[in-house]
């Protein structure tokens, strides 16, 4: 049996759906750890690190379709029925597609700062990053990569905690996380999603601005929901993790009783 990806399960796997949480690059498990006190009285909630991030295994560049299959694999292992996956950023990609390709097992879907693919212009940022941390380190992107994702954000101690993790990183493990989103994209995956989906958008978010939450809606089936976030930025659920947890429960509490 493949090696499960190092994760995190907070209440009963038969309880289901469950919260599947699906961190941006960069991140870890932990990005959620400030929305689960409002989800875990309505939720099982299952964070892991994805492929090349954090305690779990790594990969060659790992892209949409490793991604997909380490989370089934995943759910398959903990017995868990259903699960609503809860993405964020490039995350979102793996997210959507998730739903897509395995829609009898997803009640809903919620989108933070999402994106479509990884842009031509992105792809290049991605791969030039990639190798400035293989020549460099961390230190290579430092403070740079994490202040224009914290626009307009408070430079306060949950700042600081996400610079601190963020250089931290196995500068390897992140270069081959990178060169798998450079090449993500989830266009043909988002026309297939058939349950409801919440998007929520960052008004100060520099890197996957509204327009492209936009992008993603128009790919969706009619009747996907869009809301923005006047103050937040790159990191909804890390950055404003009250209002989104609690947008996450309004919009899941009807979508559920349905």
């Amino acid at each position: 049996m493949a090696e499960l990806l190092h994760h995190r399960l907070l209440g009963a796997a038969a309880r289901a759906p469950a919260l599947l949480l699906i961190h941006p690059l960069g991140a870890a498990l932990d990005f959620w750890d400030d929305c689960l006190p409002a989800w875990r009285p309505h939720f099982t909630c299952l964070a892991m690190d994805l492929r090349s991030a954090g305690a779990s295994p790594r990969g060659v560049a790992p892209g949409l379709d490793r991604h997909v299959a380490d989370l089934e694999a995943l759910r398959a292992a903990l017995g868990i029925e259903a699960v609503i996956p809860v993405g964020c950023a490039v995350g979102t990609m793996i997210a959507a597609a998730y739903a897509a390709r395995h829609p009898d097992r997803m009640p809903a879907l919620v989108l933070s700062n999402p994106t479509p693919r990884s842009a031509e212009a992105a792809r290049a940022m991605l791969k030039a990053r990639a190798e400035a941390v293989r020549t460099g380190g961390m230190a290579a992107i430092l403070p740079a990569a994490v202040k224009r994702a914290f626009e307009a954000q408070p430079r306060d101690a949950r700042y600081q905690r996400y610079l601190d993790a963020f250089a931290d990183q196995d500068a390897e493990a992140y270069a081959e996380a990178v060169l798998g989103f450079a090449e993500a994209d989830a266009t043909a995956d988002l026309p297939h999603v058939r349950c409801p989906v919440l998007l929520v958008a960052g008004r100060h978010d520099l890197l996957l601005p509204v327009a492209q939450a936009e992008a993603v809606r128009t790919l969706l089936p009619p009747g996907a929901r869009l809301e923005i976030d006047e103050d937040g930025a790159h990191f909804l659920p890390y950055q404003q993790p009250t209002r989104f947890a609690e947008r996450v429960l309004a919009f899941l509490g009807p979508v559920l009783q349905a």
